[in-house]
């Protein structure tokens, strides 16, 4: 190839093959691209071939719409609950009675307490040191 501006011939660069250089003008151009037969379908590499995207989605809305009718289905099956009838509560008593029933550990409280205690000593410590 020659060079556009003087005519002479362009050799490629030592350090970069992908320039060609004129040693006449001190010009460096980029060496022009062949046509090469790629496959216009493989542009990126984290991208499938269009026949397995469509292989795929199909695949999802199958199983999607195979979801929504069991879905569907469940809800067919269930009976419309019957309303239940409020109780009207005019003692709060019986609302004391579902707490009393659990009886709670104190070792949590207890690790917790310690833990602050710890955290405030050193605290205190590095202040006064």
């Amino acid at each position: 190839m020659k060079c556009p501006i003087c005519g002479q011939q362009l050799r490629p660069g030592k350090k970069d093959p992908n320039y060609l250089l004129c040693y006449n003008c001190k010009k460096k151009f980029k060496v022009p691209q062949q046509n090469k037969e790629a496959e216009p379908e493989q542009k990126y590499s984290n991208i499938p071939p269009k026949k397995v995207r469509e292989k795929r989605e199909t695949e999802m809305r199958k199983a999607y719409d195979d979801l929504l009718s069991i879905e569907d289905d469940k809800k067919k099956k269930k009976a419309a609950p019957k309303p239940k009838k409020r109780q009207d509560y005019d003692d709060y008593d019986d609302y004391d009675d579902v707490y009393d029933d659990e009886p709670m550990s104190k070792a949590p409280i207890i690790i917790l307490a310690i833990a602050i205690v710890v955290v405030a000593g050193v605290i205190a410590y590095m202040l006064l040191k």
